[in-house]
């Protein structure tokens, strides 16, 4: 029984309309990152993620920075 369910779960969501949301909800989360209340917020996130000032981040690695921004959105997941 546990593993019919499954298969159709995994069916369902392979060939349903999850796909589709989830497309549509990546792209209003860019849109929504892209309005002007929330770009000027970049600069600051980033600072606080590297802990580094702007003149600081224009010569640090950018390998580095990455791995700030993944280990900080890792933690909010976590959460």
């Amino acid at each position: 029984m546990i593993v019919a369910f499954t298969t159709g779960l995994s069916d369902q969501v392979a060939s349903g309309a999850l796909p589709l949301a989830a497309l549509v909800a990546a792209l209003a989360g860019l849109v929504s990152f892209a309005t002007p209340c929330v770009l000027p917020l970049v600069p600051g996130y980033l600072g606080y993620v590297t802990g580094l000032s702007d003149v600081a981040l224009e010569r640090r690695s950018r390998g580095r920075m990455v791995l700030g921004a993944l280990l900080f959105i890792l933690g909010f997941t976590i959460v």
